[in-house]
């Protein structure tokens, strides 16, 4: 995706700006990534034993933002007129299948869309029928105007206390992606 100013990849991700494609879009390939990755989780429970702890601290750091989030969506997602994940160009990426393997969390049965033409298949009247672990990490760390407005008026010092535990979040998946590289003999790209 091209760079753009001020607009980090995650943010372009969500905001569908730049030439990107849907990774694994085709049942085909969505099914051969999962074949590789239980492949790779195979090496055996000794060489995953960081990665797998990484995992498990990310859980817990998620399971503290949900609460932050349901919280949110509650109070500002039913009322909006044009809520985000109706135009939102998201996707499960390397690093929410390789958290979901490696946490045990339940496997969505195929992508979340097929093209960046179409909207979330996991997208419903309610809102997402995914549970919190097994949606894409672009979909919890982003805030909407509306919760941050809510977020500043009701709770004070609360978006920097999310800030701070999205920030550890963002380090988790590198550490997680890193020490399952490293137990397979790879290394991380830049």
């Amino acid at each position: 995706m091209g760079s753009r100013p001020g607009v980090s990849s995650e943010q372009g991700q969500f905001l569908g700006l730049g030439d990107v494609s849907v990774p694994w879009s085709t049942e085909e390939l969505w099914h051969a990534a999962q074949d590789a990755f239980r492949c790779s989780l195979s090496q055996g429970p000794v060489r995953m034993a960081a990665a797998r702890r990484s995992a498990d601290r990310l859980a817990h750091q998620l399971g503290l933002l949900d609460d932050w989030f349901e919280e949110l969506a509650a109070t500002t997602c039913k009322g909006c007129p044009d809520p985000c994940c109706n135009h939102a160009k998201v996707w499960l990426d390397f690093r929410d299948l390789l958290f979901i393997h490696l946490h045990h969390e339940t496997l969505p049965p195929h992508q979340l869309r097929r093209n960046l033409h179409e909207p979330c298949r996991f997208l419903g009247l309610q809102g997402c029928t995914l549970p919190r672990l097994s949606r894409p990490w672009i979909c919890t760390w982003y805030i909407c105007p509306t919760q941050r407005q809510a977020l500043e008026r009701d709770v004070p010092g609360g978006m920097a206390q999310i800030m701070a535990m999205m920030s550890r979040v963002k380090f988790l998946r590198k550490e997680m992606e890193r020490r399952f590289l490293t137990a397979l003999g790879l290394t991380a790209a830049a």
